[in-house]
This record gives structure tokens, C-alpha cells and sequence, in this order.
């Protein structure tokens, strides 16, 4: 099998489009180019060619191609993206995607490739990257999501035997919930339907427990694995945060909006919704999910209309942690406002982004994302700064490379670390000052002077402060340079209106590769 998706420019459209088989016969063995009728004659030389007068249309990026028989009945799927490629630059146009192993039609995207003939493709004959490609490995449980109090959905990472993996004791439930029927879900085999004797439980912890299930190859699930979940509960503003931003994508790129779930209770984002301000103020605002999803702590959740191209750019991004979506709104390369919306259009949070918060040092900032430092603290410029350079300048859908654990101000100022580095490798790139401040309405003012004297940087300016927060140099000057290694002192005074000054000053030392 092999499938041509060259039509580059074609615009994505959910309507299903089908074409009817006229009568013909296929021995053992032979191939079939299936094809626009208006196209044959262009195939023809190829091998035996089936027209079709209305032939499917393939969406770019992917799609499902069903076959099915003159009862309706399905006889094979596939539903590609074009992740399968494996090349980016074949993924542009111009080649097929062939199967690799015609025996293990069970494993979808592992069994695809991007032909390797100089043509483009193979129609009409045997595939050029034909290879034994066996499935030796069990099924793996990606995610528990609920449906109602008495139904759960299991998610598995390939397709199951449908009629081996519906056994009710194959699935367990813990504490003492049995399960009294199990459906896997057609076409796609990969989702598992379990309905329970009871009601789960508000605020109650449960484990599912699964084993012994088969997938379509054949392999069986010998060693059990766990999931936990809970009904969800009610997300209050700061539960879920934004984590990390991509506004301004490489070319042929696309957005995402990373969230993570920092509270310790399982949180509904069913019908929630992701916004950018308009700069007349106007929200546009568009569905993360429509459907059941839960979100565990500490849990990730990536937001993308891609996951595809998001992976060719980004190859160490955890893909269980996607979220696909039709559309997100426009977030503009120069600066914009990403906000979070429940069901009930209560704003969860908001970022306002700027690309004057990238590292200064970094010559391109297309591809780069902006990463939240401390998971804890607010949703502000100072707690965000570029992703480093060795998880290639973005983190989708695991720990940011910039963070930073809660640093607590021993007293009222405290600098870690003491000595950066700011080179953009993810390692000590720049430093904070911590503050707590003993009195409200107090305002700081931080410059950075060298050994000499002389003035580096203008840090901070009548910064109102918080009761506890940070500040962040990346070791620039006040020219947007990399300022030389070598020691430096932090000058911070503060004051309020009632004319109490303080002044501190701390040392810190920029370091570099010698």
C-alpha cells in the first residue's frame, strides 16, 4: 500500500469525501493504482490503474483512507499524518508514504516511511523500502480519561484485538470497583470503553490495573500497568497555568501553548478554551477540547493544530502530552496576550508576551519558545525567559529547560546563583534576586555596576514589589551585549513613600567557556 500526498496546498477539509469502485478483480499478488479517473492515462504506465470518479481528498498533514466492501464493511484504515515522513523535506511534496512490512499491517506510524525511490514513490509495484518489520512489543496504556461516574476510557498506543482484550478480569480497579462490561472502540481499536458496578467517587484516588489484553499483532500485555485518576474537580483561577509559549515559529512551523496542571486535584478541561487579546481589547477566544479530558498534577498539556510538524521541529517532545485542535487563535510574532478560559468562561490565566523577553544573546528567535522559570510564581514577564539551546530552544510537553525550583529569600535579598553562565545551554543562563519584602508598598531599584565602577545595566526602575518575588539579569549591558566575564555588584535600593531607604549590594560573577 501506498499513499501519494503531494497536494501541498490543499486546504484541510473535516468533511468525509468516499469513491465508489467500479467492477474489476485484483489476483494475489497484483497491485492496483487506485486514482481520479481524469488522471489514468498519467498512471497507466505504472501498472494496472482503478479510476474513480469522485476520488477522495487527502488533507494536508494527514488523514484517514478507509477501504471498505460492497456490504459496508471496513477492510482496512490508515490514518496517517505526515510525521510518518520521517524527513522533513519530503514531508513538503513529492513523495509517498509506503508501508514497510505487509505482514504487520497492525503498526501504524512505526510501519510507514517516505519512499526511497528517486521517483518519488513505487505505484504500481512492489514498495521501495519493503523490510521485515515485525511488532514484538505488548500494548501500552497512554492515558485513563472519564466519560461519566460509571464509564472510563483507556487509550492504547497501537490497535488492539478487539475480540482477545474485551475480558472484564483483564481489568482491574482499585479500591474494590468491578467492571461489568468492556468495549473496544471501532474503527480505530486503540480506545477501550469499561463500565463500572458503581459510581466513582468525588475526591476518591482510584487505580486501573490492566493485563493479559492482546494487540492486533498478537502480543500479549504479561506485565501489568497502573493509571491513576479521580473524578475531576473544580479548577479555580492559577490551578492550571501557562508553562510555555511558541508565538513565533520557524518557517513552516506552528504555535503551541504548553499548560500544566500545578494543583494537586484532577481538573475537567472539557469545553475549555484558549484566547488572545486583540489590541481593541476583543477576546478570541477557541476550544482546547470538546470532549472529556482530565488533567492530572503536574501534568502537561500541549496545544498545537499540528502535532505533526510540531515534532519534526522539535524531536524530544513527549506526544502523549498533545493536544490537537482545529484552529488556535493568532498570536502575534511581536507581542500578544494568551489567556485561559474554563467552561464556565472564567479566566484560569494569562500571559502577556512580548519578544523583548527572549535572551538577548539569541541572534534568531523564530523557533524559540518562552518558558515559565518558576512554576509557582505569577504569570509575568520576569518569570518567563528563552528555552536553552540543547533541548533545541523548545520543551513540548515535558520539564522546561529553564526552570527553576522555589528559591525562598533567606533575607531580603538572596542571589542564585551566584555564578551564570549566559550562554543559552539551559545551565545556570542567568540569575535571580530573590526578594521578600518586610513592609508593603515598598520600590526597588537595581543597577549592575563592574569592578571599576562604571555602569553595566539599568536592571530595574521604581519596581513596585510584591510581598515575594524575583528579578532576573541574563548578562546583558544596557546595549543588548553580552556583558565580559568577570565579577560584578548589584546595586538595590529600596523605598517607600514614607522616604525609608535601604540599600544592598551582591556580588555575582558571569562565567563563560574559556
Amino acid at each position: 500500500m501506498n499513499i501519494d500526498e503531494n497536494r501541498r496546498n490543499y486546504t484541510p477539509d473535516a468533511t468525509t469525501s468516499a469513491g465508489v469502485f467500479p467492477t474489476f478483480s485484483l489476483r494475489p499478488g497484483d497491485y492496483a493504482i487506485v486514482c481520479r479517473a481524469a488522471d489514468t492515462l498519467e498512471f497507466k504506465p505504472f501498472g494496472k490503474v482503478v479510476g474513480l470518479k469522485t476520488f477522495p481528498t487527502l488533507n494536508d498533514g494527514g488523514d484517514a483512507v478507509e477501504l471498505f466492501d460492497q456490504t459496508g464493511k471496513l477492510i482496512d484504515k490508515v490514518n496517517f499524518t505526515s510525521a510518518w515522513y520521517r524527513e522533513a523535506n519530503k514531508a513538503e511534496g513529492g513523495w509517498s508514504l509506503e508501508i514497510i512490512d505487509l505482514q504487520n499491517p497492525c503498526v501504524s506510524g512505526n510501519n510507514w516511511v517516505a519512499s526511497t525511490n528517486s521517483a518519488g514513490g513505487t505505484p504500481g509495484k512492489e514498495n521501495a523500502v519493503k523490510a521485515s518489520n515485525p511488532d514484538n512489543l505488548p500494548p501500552t496504556l497512554l492515558k485513563v480519561q472519564i466519560k461519566s461516574a460509571k464509564e472510563l476510557i483507556l487509550t492504547f498506543n497501537e490497535k488492539l484485538d478487539s475480540a482477545l482484550s474485551v475480558q472484564p478480569t483483564y481489568y482491574t480497579i482499585s479500591p474494590s470497583m468491578a467492571v461489568v462490561k468492556v468495549v473496544v472502540i471501532s474503527p480505530d481499536f486503540t480506545t477501550v470503553e469499561l463500565t463500572l458496578n458503581n459510581d466513582l467517587q468525588p475526591g476518591k484516588k482510584y487505580d486501573v490495573q490492566v493485563a493479559n489484553i492482546r494487540d492486533c499483532s498478537g502480543n500479549i500485555l504479561a506485565n501489568p500497568v497502573h493509571s491513576s485518576f479521580m473524578l475531576p474537580e473544580v479548577a479555580v483561577p492559577g490551578d492550571i497555568v501557562i508553562n510555555e509559549i511558541l508565538f513565533n515559529p520557524r518557517s513552516g512551523g506552528v504555535d503551541f501553548v504548553e499548560l500544566v496542571n500545578r494543583s494537586s486535584k484532577y481538573l475537567s478541561l472539557q469545553n475549555w478554551q484558549i484566547g488572545n487579546v486583540k489590541a481593541d481589547t476583543a477576546l478570541d477566544a477557541r476550544a482546547i477540547t470538546t470532549e472529556p479530558l482530565v488533567l492530572a498534577p503536574q501534568q502537561y498539556l500541549v496545544v498545537t493544530t499540528r502535532p505533526d510538524i510540531l515534532l519534526q521541529h522539535y524531536s524530544k517532545a513527549k506526544t502523549d502530552a498533545f493536544q490537537k485542535v482545529s484552529s488556535l487563535p493568532s498570536f502575534p510574532d511581536e507581542a500578544g496576550t494568551v489567556v485561559i478560559l474554563d467552561a464556565n468562561k472564567q479566566e484560569i490565566d494569562r500571559v502577556v508576551y512580548h519578544e523583548d523577553m527572549h535572551f538577548k544573546l539569541i541572534s534568531d528567535v523564530n523557533g524559540v519558545s518562552l518558558e515559565r522559570i518558576r512554576l509557582e510564581r505569577p504569570s509575568i514577564a520576569s518569570n518567563f525567559h528563552s528555552a536553552a539551546s540543547n533541548v533545541g530552544y523548545a520543551s513540548p510537553g515535558y520539564r522546561n529547560s529553564q526552570v527553576q525550583e522555589l528559591a525562598m529569600a533567606t533575607q531580603v535579598f538572596t542571589i542564585e546563583p551566584k555564578v551564570f553562565t549566559p550562554d543559552g545551554d539551559g545551565d545556570r543562563d542567568f540569575t535571580t534576586i530573590n526578594y521578600e519584602a518586610a513592609k508593603n508598598g515598598m520600590v526597588a531599584n537595581i543597577t549592575v555596576y563592574d569592578t571599576n565602577g562604571r555602569l553595566i545595566k539599568n536592571l530595574v526602575k521604581n519596581e513596585l514589589l510584591a510581598n515575594q518575588g524575583f528579578f532576573q539579569w541574563d548578562g546583558t549591558n544596557n546595549q543588548q551585549q553580552k556583558a565580559p566575564i568577570g565579577y560584578y555588584v548589584l546595586f538595590i535600593q529600596l523605598f517607600n513613600l514614607q522616604g525609608n531607604v535601604q540599600t544592598f549590594k551582591e556580588t555575582v560573577v558571569v562565567g563563560g567557556k574559556l
